[in-house]
């Protein structure tokens, strides 16, 4: 603003020694053009007209600043169970003893984890007068109170870690499971293993080309999971990403140390669903949930990301650099429309009724630049159906 008084004065004195009879009216018209209307507009503007986009598109997004962050490239980790995968895991193998399977369903009906719901699914409903005590649940598992039974349910290191070592046909059966592709789960009734459990999830079909095209921006994927190490490296194989970015057997607290060791080298995306992952989604640069996720992982997140698919995660990226293209764009032009305001003004070719009738046409553009921009395309009609 100060540079613009300047200008005024410089015109002022300049229309003076020429014509001092219009010497107020140029100077007058450079004050009126040069009106910060649209160059004011022109940030705030576009980032309101995308975000309204992203919300119709099914991107929740807490705030503007977001935006400007998913365009500066750096790492992206991603939960693999229930984000990669489909989150319908089934029951495919069953080692142990039959009895403690209702047991285990009693304990897990109270779990949000795709793998729990496979267990429901596989087990059926618990017994109705269970009586059932969460004592704890992490990344790895659960572990409850199941009619005077203490039950421990988890991936091999979980279990291990609580009641001791596991009789060694069950480990060598979780040891086969996690070679065959599948999630190992060990069962542990009064401090012994009594059983293992194999689980299938297949990854979502968008998978592989939807990091395609995150790698195409400059991000690099990679693989946080609880599960065994072994199935995240298979898992990362078949999406064409390094072995050293595909860790299995991560805690919640390793997820977390992971992500703030990240940030010490650039931005970090994180991408999950779980209450394992929301100390990690809060302290990422963007923590993204995606859709089917646990209230604390929503909570924590900076966008919620309302449809499935992983192809969504690439459709945010490339709409934040398309938003931030038009606020580039906006300013671009505020600035060479001030530009040419105040040469028109200052050589006499403004008076001040053209230029007050030009001042509101620029703040006009700014809007239509804004709002008809198509920064995030809404989602397709079959999409769109619940």
């Amino acid at each position: 603003m100060a540079a613009v008084l300047v200008l005024a004065a410089a015109t002022f004195a300049l229309w003076a020694r020429v014509d001092p009879s219009r010497a107020l009216d140029h100077a007058a018209a450079l004050l009126i053009v040069t009106c910060p209307c649209a160059l004011g507009l022109a940030t705030p503007l576009a980032v309101s007209a995308a975000l309204g986009r992203a919300a119709r598109a099914g991107f929740l997004i807490k705030g503007g600043d977001v935006l400007e962050k998913l365009t500066r490239p750096g790492r992206m980790w991603l939960d693999k169970t229930g984000t990669l995968t489909e989150g319908r895991a089934a029951l495919l193998r069953w080692q142990g003893d039959e009895a403690v399977k209702p047991l285990v369903a009693a304990a897990e009906a109270h779990s949000s984890h795709p793998l729990a719901r496979a267990v429901g699914r596989a087990l059926g409903a618990p017994p109705p007068d269970a009586r059932v005590e969460i004592h704890a649940t992490h990344g790895g598992g659960i572990e409850a109170t199941v009619d005077g039974r203490r039950l421990v349910v988890g991936s091999l290191d979980f279990v291990v870690g609580r009641v001791g070592e596991a009789p060694a046909a069950l480990a060598d059966a979780a040891g086969a499971l996690a070679r065959e592709g599948l999630t190992p789960v060990l069962v542990a009734l009064d401090g012994r293993v009594v059983a293992a459990a194999g689980f299938g999830d297949p990854l979502r079909a968008d998978a592989a080309a939807a990091l395609d095209r995150v790698r195409a921006l400059g991000w690099r994927p990679g693989i946080l999971s609880g599960d065994d190490p072994r199935i995240a490296r298979a898992a990362g194989d078949r999406l064409g990403l390094d072995a050293p970015d595909c860790r299995g057997a991560v805690t919640p607290e390793d997820k977390l140390r992971t992500v703030l060791a990240g940030l010490a080298e650039g931005p970090v995306v994180m991408i999950g669903d779980g209450v394992n992952d929301a100390a990690a989604l809060a302290a990422a640069t963007v923590g993204i949930a995606v859709a089917g996720g646990a209230e604390a992982a929503l909570a924590a997140a900076d966008v919620f990301v309302t449809r499935p698919g992983v192809a969504r995660i690439a459709e945010l990226l490339e709409g934040a650099q398309r938003a931030m293209r038009v606020v580039r764009r906006n300013l671009v032009f505020s600035l060479g429309y001030n530009l040419v305001g105040v040469t028109l003004a200052m050589t006499g070719v403004l008076d001040p009724l053209v230029a007050a009738i030009l001042m509101p046409l620029s703040s006009l553009t700014v809007i239509l630049s804004s709002y008809r921009a198509r920064t995030f395309a809404p989602p397709a009609p079959e999409e769109a159906r619940p």
